[in-house]
């Protein structure tokens, strides 16, 4: 969603009123104690949860905007704890979800938060949102039995459900906000956290005001404020200059580069926040096509070996991205160890023979690598041509704007791309069942896997076994699997990485999803 070009609410001083916010108003901003100024490198999109598709800055202001009824537990971000709902409790078949709800809460509008604005929030999400058709789709029914209870009924099994609910897209939402404002309630966000939203200038910023009356006890903070801010180099002065309070690289390749970070390590104004990510960028082939030097496996296993996974972490990345091995990061409480041993290791002269041995002449073999915009992107794409021109393959680079990437993408029109998947809810099945199961290949960007009826069958059981311990061997058994079928080069999990003023306070990264919640922090 590009959101247009109105200014909603009423931001403090005539400048912003006018459009322009002075530097050195914004660095008096920034050097409030209660104001925390949060630089991001592009608009919003989805700031609310009924359209939202995981877009990472509008995930995290509605994840500040609103509640969900169960989320990620700090600072481990191991459990799950109650935010709307108090208690739950789950049927033994696994396809029932009973949700006591918290009594009292109101949203930003002053109406009352009941069963009815749970139902109505996430029906509301499931009829907008194509996104969820895999998690939220399988829901059945919603019933409310009282005022402070909500039954959720599953068409199927569904442990990561729980995980779900936590999500951006899983947020409660006012009826009565919703009613009003209809298309325009996409860039009037009403819920229930502990941010209020004040205000939106396009290109410009987001405002957000405390909510005194949070359920919760008031945050720390009075007002946060998004910045956008498109220059890495900007954004990296701005923060040393004490113009903003944060800027996040949260995996997004886009943010302050892996060399500046030396600068910082050497600023005592400055602190960094590291944790690793579930985050995992790869190259893919396309496996659904049944034509072309790809279809064979000792190809795309070639090409992974001509690959130097350990240069490409120390030479673009300087130690701020971890390996990958398989479907799953090796901080997934399900990834299986021996993956490691049977992932593809850095050996060109064994990539050569297995080209010569499936009957390809690398030199009459030139490929289209298709690639996000950005200029780590740009580094990432340029180090794989390299390697693979030193085994004999020709690669041309394209790098493609997202909306032209994503549709070429999920129509297949492409034989080799990177790409990447950032989960947004604790689970291997965020990662497993929509990159590799092969019904969902036309509906997003995946892997394209062609139909396996075996492996579809064993990602459907996994994601529907309700005792983990099983969950946990069948996943095991499913990365094995797609390992040796090569269906792309995995390449790196970019650390979760938070530069901020040493006086900011209370500040825990979240892996998965990655985003950020404001509600604890402060400014000393």
């Amino acid at each position: 969603m590009k959101l247009t070009r109105r200014l909603f609410g009423v931001v403090s001083g005539a400048a912003l009123a006018m459009g322009t916010v002075p530097f050195a108003a914004q660095v008096a901003q920034a050097q409030e104690s209660s104001t925390l100024v949060i630089a991001v490198p592009s608009d919003p999109a989805g700031l609310e949860p009924g359209i939202n598709k995981a877009e990472p800055i509008g995930s995290e202001i509605i994840l500040n905007v609103f509640d969900t009824l169960v989320a990620w537990q700090a600072p481990d971000f191991a459990e799950l704890e109650g935010r709307l709902a108090t208690e739950w409790s789950v049927s033994e078949d696994g396809m029932t979800f009973d949700f006591t709800l918290r009594d009292g809460v109101v949203f930003h509008d002053g109406t009352p938060f009941n069963a009815e604005a749970v139902k109505f929030s996430i029906e509301r999400t499931v009829e907008m949102n194509p996104y969820v058709e895999a998690s939220l789709g399988l829901i059945e029914s919603i019933e409310t039995p009282s005022e402070t209870e909500v039954v959720f009924t599953l068409s199927r099994p569904y442990p990561a459900f729980l995980s779900i609910l936590a999500q951006p897209q899983s947020a409660i939402v006012s009826p009565t906000a919703v009613g009003e404002l209809g298309d325009d309630f996409a860039t009037n966000p009403v819920g229930t956290g502990p941010f209020k939203f004040r205000a939106y200038q396009a290109d410009t910023r987001v405002v957000l005001d405390a909510n005194a009356d949070y359920y919760r006890g008031a945050p720390k903070l009075e007002r946060l404020i998004y910045t956008i801010i498109p220059e890495a180099s900007t954004r990296r002065l701005e923060l040393e200059n004490g113009g903003v309070d944060i800027i996040q690289q949260a995996g997004q390749l886009s943010a302050v580069p892996s060399e500046e970070m030396a600068a910082f390590a050497e600023n005592d104004d400055i602190q960094i926040l590291e944790s690793p990510s579930q985050i995992i960028r790869q190259l893919e082939f396309n496996n659904s096509l049944t034509d072309g030097p790809f279809t064979d496996v000792r190809v795309r296993r070639a090409i992974a070996m001509a690959i130097d996974y350990d240069g490409l972490l120390s030479g673009v990345f300087d130690g701020t991205a971890e390996r990958v091995y398989g479907p799953l990061t090796s901080n997934s409480w399900a990834f299986d160890p021996e993956v490691m041993d049977l992932a593809p290791s850095y050996d060109p002269e064994a990539a050569k023979a297995l080209l010569a041995e499936a009957g390809v002449d690398p030199s009459d073999l030139t490929v289209k690598l298709y690639s996000f915009q950005g200029s780590l992107w740009g580094a990432v794409a340029t180090f794989v041509q390299a390697n693979l021109a030193d085994i004999g393959v020709n690669v041309e680079i394209a790098q493609t704007e997202f909306p032209s990437y994503r549709a070429l993408h999920v129509a297949g029109e492409w034989e080799m791309a990177l790409d990447g998947r950032q989960p947004w809810y604790n689970d291997p099945d965020a990662h497993v069942t929509i990159g590799y199961l092969s019904a969902l290949k036309n509906s997003a960007m995946t892997f394209r896997m062609p139909e396996n009826a075996e492996l579809d069958a064993k990602i459907l059981e996994a994601q529907g076994e309700a005792d983990m311990e099983k969950r946990k061997t069948l996943y095991g058994e499913i990365q094995k699997e797609i390992v040796e079928q090569v269906p792309g080069a995995y390449l790196f999990s970019p650390k979760l990485i938070v530069f901020a003023r040493s006086n900011v306070e209370g500040l825990v990264v979240n892996s998965a999803p990655p985003l950020n919640e404001y509600w604890s922090v402060s400014k000393n």
